[in-house]
């Protein structure tokens, strides 16, 4: 669990920064009315968990460290760990979370997402072009500013399909600003 806790470090080091470039959440809940309970897995304090809390009668927030939720109801968790009984979500939703983990790790986040809940929505980023510099096959170490080295790795939506435990409901690409995201809904 090395890349959970580098990705945890660095979003300390980053934190209150980092929450203020997110101020507009990805619209992950319009994909479909998915019911009234969610996890926001890797939920972070940007906008992305008022968002789901304004669609959602009940949402569960859980990020690597208690410091990275919005607080309300939330939990330090791991996602390839839920701590959670199956079944006891209507949606799981990983919103900008897989591309801080290697191949391994984000199909388990996902089998594990999708053994909790009956839906799952996650995205990843897709840009154009990586910044930092590539450490591995897929693999980039972007610096922020002095702060902290972010790793991130790149999937595509061939490797979102094949790393679903489950064949997806829907698979595609959605901007965000100039952002382009890919997405799955399991």
């Amino acid at each position: 669990m090395e890349w959970a806790k580098r990705a945890r470090d660095a979003y300390l080091a980053i934190g209150e920064e980092y929450e203020w470039t997110r101020r507009r959440p990805q619209p992950v809940a319009d994909f479909a009315d998915f019911g009234w309970r969610a996890l926001d897995v890797g939920s972070g304090r940007g906008a992305q968990p008022k968002y789901l809390e304004h669609e959602h009668r009940f949402v569960v927030h859980c990020d690597l460290d208690r410091r990275l939720t919005p607080g309300g109801d939330s939990v330090e968790c791991e996602a390839t760990m839920l701590p959670f009984r199956d079944g006891a979500f209507d949606v799981a939703y990983l919103v900008a979370v897989m591309h801080h983990m290697p191949r391994g790790a984000a199909a388990t986040a996902l089998r594990e997402a999708k053994r909790v809940a009956r839906y799952v929505a996650a995205t990843v980023w897709a840009p154009r072009k990586w910044r930092g510099r590539e450490v591995a096959q897929g693999a980039w170490e972007v610096p922020w500013g002095a702060k902290a080295v972010r790793t991130y790795y790149q999937y595509t939506l061939q490797d979102l399909a094949e790393l679903a435990p489950a064949p997806p409901l829907a698979l595609g690409a959605m901007r965000r600003g100039r952002q382009l995201n890919y997405f799955i809904v399991l």
